[in-house]
């Protein structure tokens, strides 16, 4: 048997993740997810889709990209989420059955006709249907998130989002926050529209 220290290594050599940058996207447990986004009515994706969109571009630095903005302006770029997470997944070589274009797009639509319904709501225009629209579009609005969550995690290896299951002190203020957010909306409604004048 002949050494030949100058040939190349005979297996295959592959580079592990820059140590110390976390996961590539944003992974947080189901029940939690759903806690935070529906009992804030929906304000907990604008920071969802700035986690999302941080972690991935601190596992990317080469590309240029604004968190702050693709989260703000999420229908946007929620396609591109889907389909960088579903990247993700085949490269692990996960197996996960979804679309990921069309639960962008359920998304995309829903949160569309959701802000629409919101501005008819504000002016008064469709009350109570508008104002009942708007809430049940929350529905697959949070599902079709929930389902990106559920893609999110098992791409970072975390399928039931162990690692970030348990809720924070921040969280239960949120949480607090929005069942008030509730009850003053629900009581506001009541008042409108079931109370006699």
């Amino acid at each position: 048997m002949e050494d030949n220290v100058y040939a190349p290594p005979a297996s295959d050599v592959v580079a592990p993740p820059p140590s110390g940058l976390g996961d590539e996207f944003y992974v947080v447990a189901p029940l939690k997810f759903c806690l935070l986004f529906f009992l804030t009515l929906g304000l907990y994706q604008l920071y969802w889709f700035y986690m999302q969109w941080a972690r991935y571009r601190r596992r990317h630095p080469g590309e240029t990209l604004w968190p702050v903005a693709r989260a703000i302006f999420a229908v946007f770029f929620a396609h591109a989420l889907a389909g960088r997470i579903d990247e993700a997944l085949r490269a692990r070589g996960a197996r996960h059955d979804w679309a990921p274009g069309a639960v962008a797009t359920i998304y995309v639509i829903a949160q569309i006709a959701s802000s629409v319904l919101d501005r008819l709501s504000s002016r008064e225009i469709g009350s109570p249907f508008t104002d009942v629209a708007s809430l049940v579009l929350l529905a697959p609005v949070g599902l079709s998130l929930l389902r990106l969550q559920r893609a999110a995690n098992l791409a970072c290896g975390d399928p039931d989002g162990d690692s970030n299951r348990r809720l924070s002190a921040l969280n239960y203020v949120w949480l607090v926050l929005g069942a008030l957010l509730w009850l003053s909306l629900l009581a506001g409604l009541f008042a409108l529209y079931v109370l006699p004048d």
